[in-house]
């Protein structure tokens, strides 16, 4: 065998390798960079589907979510703005009806205005109606029914009378109309030959014994102390002269007549009737004041003719307005002659009690004065008097121990007269 020396070999030649990079189909072939490429695939799917899940979840839940919400508040503006519309024309109606109620209570309703007043007023008579008749129909109907028969309503006229020249105060005329004053109110003389100035008046009263004898208020009985009677006769130095006061009953056809008896200190007065005022079962007096808290049922004629001009049909009114010659005193004897004279009943609570006045909410208005005030047993605790104009819904009434403390001073009058 040669030697050979290992200095005269020539060098190696450089082994080149090249490397190419991994493809899909060579990992197939190969187990371990097969698996490192799976899970490389499977974390970026997992990235994938957890980026891809908040958005699903958005527009599988959120967004109907959403769009209910929206859908819903949209069908609630509507509902809301279909109430405000609603709650708006009733204001309008609630505020059309007080401004009526508030010209009738300062006797500015003239008779051609009747027509207009029931339209005006339907709304809210058949409102009252249907309260009393869920009254009569219900506990109270006895109380209604026993209470109401023995409330009546009392119309009158008198004139102004100068007690030398016993001259009667007259309007004033110029070219055939009668004048006013600045404030409305008409202008008056002792002389002339205008219309004679006979004022009217209503009010309600109660029977309260078997001699005829009915309990309403001072101002109802001697109603020239207020207003502009009492200015002219402080003017032109008159004096009143009652013509006539009759009462008219609940299912009376004809009224009676009626005369003041007395008045006391507070706004309360007697009067005695004659024939179905002698009928006509007493009511009761409480023995004692309410107390805050207590039912108050007030009867009455608020408005007065007006009232139940209201509540009468309408053929009942177009016969009557065909009428000529028509008065206050004509228009009460048909009502009566029709069976329409009838007490409003309107329910409240007693708010406040003194000596001298009961507060309660029990709606009424001008005419409803002198009528009875009666808790749930039926028995008067007061007479209704006046009504709270800064104060909606809320009258005052007499307290019935003031009225029995009248009643004893009565008895013992006439009995010393005696």
């Amino acid at each position: 065998m040669e030697n050979t020396d290992a200095s005269s070999q020539p060098p190696p030649l450089p082994v080149v390798v090249e490397v190419t990079p991994p493809t899909e189909r060579s990992l197939v072939r190969t187990g371990f960079e097969h698996d490192k490429w799976h899970e490389r695939v499977r974390a970026a799917a997992a990235v994938a589907k957890a980026r891809r899940s908040p958005r699903r979840f958005v527009l599988r839940w959120v967004v109907p979510a959403v769009l209910a919400v929206l859908l819903g508040m949209g069908i609630q503006s509507l509902r809301t703005t279909d109430l405000e519309e609603r709650l708006s024309a009733a204001h309008l109606r609630v505020s059309e009806v007080d401004t009526a109620l508030q010209r009738l209570r300062e006797d500015a309703s003239p008779r051609s205005d009747v027509e207009a007043l029931r339209v005006l007023l339907g709304r809210s008579i058949d409102g009252t109606q249907a309260r009393v008749s869920a009254m009569e129909a219900g506990s109270l109907a006895p109380v209604v029914a026993q209470v109401g028969a023995s409330v009546g309503l009392v119309q009158g006229r008198y004139v102004l009378v100068h007690p030398s020249s016993g001259k009667p105060l007259r309007l004033q005329v110029s070219r055939g109309k009668p004048q006013h004053n600045s404030n409305g109110s008409p202008r008056l003389t002792l002389s002339g030959s205008g219309p004679v100035f006979m004022p009217t008046f209503m009010g309600t009263f109660f029977v309260i014994d078997s001699n005829g004898t009915l309990l309403t208020n001072r101002h109802v009985a001697l109603p020239w102390e207020g207003d502009r009677a009492a200015q002219a006769m402080e003017e032109f130095g008159v004096r009143p002269v009652m013509i006539e006061m009759r009462g008219f009953l609940p299912g009376q056809a004809a009224p009676f007549d009626v005369m003041v008896m007395g008045v006391g200190q507070q706004d309360l007065a007697l009067l005695r009737g004659s024939g179905p005022a002698l009928q006509a079962k007493p009511l009761v007096l409480a023995k004692s004041n309410p107390l805050p808290g207590d039912t108050a049922l007030v009867f009455g004629y608020p408005t007065g003719l007006n009232a139940l001009l209201a509540r009468a049909g309408d053929d009942f009114v177009a016969k009557l307005g065909s009428m000529p010659g028509m008065d206050d005193r004509s228009v009460a004897d048909i009502l009566a002659q029709a069976g329409l004279v009838q007490p409003l009943v309107s329910r409240g609570i007693v708010a406040q009690v003194t000596e001298a006045t009961v507060v309660y909410d029990a709606q009424t208005a001008g005419g409803g004065s002198g009528g009875p005030v009666v808790n749930l047993r039926g028995e008067v605790v007061a007479v209704n008097r006046a009504i709270l104009r800064n104060f909606n819904g809320s009258n005052m009434g007499v307290p019935v121990e003031a009225a029995t403390e009248m009643l004893v001073h009565a008895a013992r009058m006439e009995a010393e007269r005696k």
